[in-house]
């Protein structure tokens, strides 16, 4: 294949995860959100992947809808991950209760919210616009530059390199980084083992199969690692938000709540980034193909 086929038939694959949970989201069923985010960020994936030699103005257009419907679909599963990971989790060990139990049903409720919010996307003539004009671009677009004519094969090692030595060149910096600067590295993180995943067919030598089922692994723990950073980011902003406009009677209880539920969280996650900035370093021990 050439390297606009090849991207044709990753992205076609993608949009057919995206839509096929399109009826769970609509459901208000929370691992299809799921698993449509990971469609999109599939789809985002690729797209930056192969954006040297993708028209401008076609992959900017979609970008943008992509992007919109990532922002409608965020707020559930974020909600989601702190009510089922942080505070069910806490049951009974955190007082007092009144605090915890007003926390949890207003998350609770909130997280319906987001739900419909998701649902209502997914069921509005936008989300149809946007998978027409996606079909219509991946199955018309031509590469406009770059290794557009380049056989696959050869390019995807090329691909994955570069993206493994720019996310290298980052990690002595991760302990000096922002909260949004590391989200960034935590997106190259996922770019990069998307990448294993679309290319992983084109090395089909035992050696080669290895060395990316290694990397797939320790990309996953890497992208873990900074995903509970960034979890635990947002998760302040929430309940900081949550605390303030709590009403008066609960305001005390709840915001004591919160603050223990963060101060494990922070505690917990504190040692990860020292850990991670290790684990990307050491990523170009595994090999090259």
């Amino acid at each position: 294949m050439r390297a606009t086929e090849a991207f044709r038939a990753i992205g076609v694959s993608c949009l057919a995860h995206l839509t096929g949970n399109a009826n769970a989201v609509r459901n208000a069923d929370l691992e299809g959100v799921h698993q449509m985010r990971v469609g999109l960020r599939r789809m985002r994936a690729v797209i930056s992947l192969f954006s040297d030699m993708l028209d401008s103005a076609g992959r900017e257009r979609i970008k943008s809808e992509l992007k919109w419907l990532t922002s409608e679909l965020g707020p559930a599963r974020e909600v989601d991950v702190f009510v089922s990971e942080k505070i069910k989790p806490a049951g009974r060990e955190v007082t007092p209760q009144r605090g915890r139990q007003a926390l949890e049903e207003e998350f609770i409720d909130r997280r319906e919210r987001a739900l419909k919010r998701a649902a209502a996307a997914v069921t509005s003539s936008r989300f149809r616009v946007l998978l027409v004009d996606a079909m219509e671009w991946l199955q018309q677009g031509r590469g406009t530059g770059g290794d557009a004519n380049a056989k696959i094969g050869k390019l995807a090692p090329k691909i994955m390199q570069r993206r493994l030595k720019k996310l290298q060149r980052v990690a002595p910096k991760l302990e000096r980084m922002s909260a949004l600067q590391r989200h960034k590295v935590r997106i190259k993180v996922k770019k990069l083992r998307y990448a294993v995943g679309f290319f992983e067919s084109l090395f089909p030598a035992k050696h080669d199969q290895k060395q990316l089922e290694r990397l797939a692994k320790r990309l996953k723990s890497i992208q873990s690692a900074l995903g509970a950073l960034n979890d635990a980011r947002a998760h302040q902003d929430m309940t900081t938000a949550s605390a303030l406009a709590a009403p008066r009677r609960h305001r005390r209880a709840r915001a004591f709540v919160a603050g223990i539920l963060l101060g494990r969280e922070q505690e917990s996650t504190r040692p990860l980034i020292k850990a991670t900035r290790k684990d990307i370093e050491t990523l170009g021990e595994i090999g090259t193909l």
